[in-house]
């Protein structure tokens, strides 16, 4: 059992089993599991077995009741996923991957922002054309504890944990926004997989039911750090965002802040 509060800024701990334990004032939350049947579309091998069922677990807007009113105003929600340490195959463990739907009226998806607040992730971002047939760009970065990633607009994505132990990631996102996994499962997943090779370590295979294969870039931290996004700085994305939400605005509205989004990939 590990105490997460002191980086999520939220009274809860990640138990053994990798459930989260809610305490007081805040409002307790039931999970989402994603099984290994739900894997299957998105899997190098869709034969692949592993030694878990539930592969990860999603925790959907999660606040303090204090914030509830705040939380509907600005049309935010704040999230928490949770995957083990395990394998699929020559997979390390990851989520399903998919894209966000364009903002009403425009052709920029909604971005999205993550904060790991156990473990160290591996993100791995993808961007298509616009008919989803030929692929632009891939990223990849990686995060510890107490450090932050934004998800630019129009790149899909995926997490994953290369690790032996438990990984933990909360995130805010805009209510108004729309997953779109079709367009990861109808190929089989990312462009990429992440596998543990021979020597334990993670290797990029490229799938093939893509028509092109960009070489993955590996970004550095400085991609994210030397923004112009006050919510980047030190401290708990929940508490930094609660007490000033106008530094969450680009997430509602990116549109208005397209040119500080295209710099973190830039």
């Amino acid at each position: 059992m590990t105490n997460l509060e002191d980086v999520s800024g939220l009274p809860m701990l990640i138990e053994d089993d990798y459930k989260l334990k809610f305490k007081t004032p805040l409002k307790a939350v039931t999970p989402t599991a994603r099984t290994m049947q739900e894997m299957k579309p998105v899997l190098m091998d869709p034969n692949a077995t592993s030694d878990r069922n539930e592969m990860y677990y999603m925790y959907r807007n999660v606040h303090f009741p204090d914030h509830e009113a705040t939380l509907k105003k600005i049309g935010l929600t704040y999230d928490i996923t949770v995957i083990p340490p395990t394998t699929i195959g020559k997979e390390f463990n990851k989520t399903v991957g998919h894209y966000h739907a364009n903002q009403a009226g425009s052709m920029m998806a909604y971005p999205e922002i993550y904060e790991v607040l156990y473990g160290k992730a591996t993100f791995l971002l993808q961007k298509m054309d616009p008919e989803f047939k030929n692929l632009i760009r891939v990223l990849t970065l990686e995060a510890e504890a107490g450090q932050k990633v934004i998800y630019p607009p129009n790149y899909g994505h995926i997490l994953i944990n290369t690790t032996d132990d438990v990984l933990v990631l909360g995130n805010w996102v805009a209510n108004d926004f729309k997953r779109m996994y079709d367009e990861v499962a109808n190929l089989k997943g990312m462009a990429y997989y992440g596998i543990k090779n021979d020597l334990g370590e993670l290797e990029f295979v490229p799938n093939p039911a893509y028509r092109n294969h960009p070489q993955v870039e590996t970004l550095t931290r400085k991609f994210m750090t030397d923004t112009n996004f006050a919510i980047m700085k030190p401290g708990p994305m929940y508490l930094l965002g609660m007490n000033n939400p106008s530094t969450l605005e680009f997430l509602t509205d990116p549109q208005k802040y397209a040119v500080e989004l295209s710099s973190v990939t830039s």
